[in-house]
């Protein structure tokens, strides 16, 4: 009797993750969806434990793994507020788009990831998580 072998699971592509992006936030281009992936993503690498990034990173686009698998811890601060972690996405993409895209990432995040995974992501992530997908915040990270 042979063992089984798992089968290896399917990452998204990354032109699809930049449309699910692109549609979760309404965005008007790849362009504008590529940039929110890269600020959200880059920040919260910034924000995880080294585990939960290679996690995430493995299930993630190749040309998208580098912005979360390299940076955990970085940032402590943005683990705990959605202000900072919007605040420093900011800089990449605008105040006023901060938050837009940041729900934009997550919510997509929350569509592809492993169910296992979004619970360890929630979990770890818990106070900025869910104030930053579940309700419309305003740029600030406040409802």
């Amino acid at each position: 009797m042979r063992a089984s072998v798992p089968a290896k699971r399917q990452v998204i592509s990354l032109a699809a993750f930049l449309a699910a992006v692109r549609e979760m936030g309404s965005l008007a281009t790849v362009a504008d969806a590529d940039r929110a992936a890269t600020a959200a993503l880059g920040e919260l690498g910034a924000s995880l434990s080294w585990g939960a990034a290679q996690n995430l990173a493995g299930n993630l686009p190749k040309p998208l793994r580098q912005l979360v698998s390299g940076h955990s811890f970085d940032s402590s601060m943005s683990r705990f507020a959605p202000k900072v972690f919007l605040q420093r996405m900011a800089a990449e993409v605008g105040a006023s788009r901060a938050a837009v895209d940041a729900r934009a990432v997550l919510r997509t995040l929350d569509s592809i990831l492993p169910e296992i995974l979004k619970a360890q992501l929630h979990a770890e992530l818990a106070s900025l998580w869910g104030p930053l997908t579940l309700a419309e915040p305003n740029s600030n990270g406040t409802s």
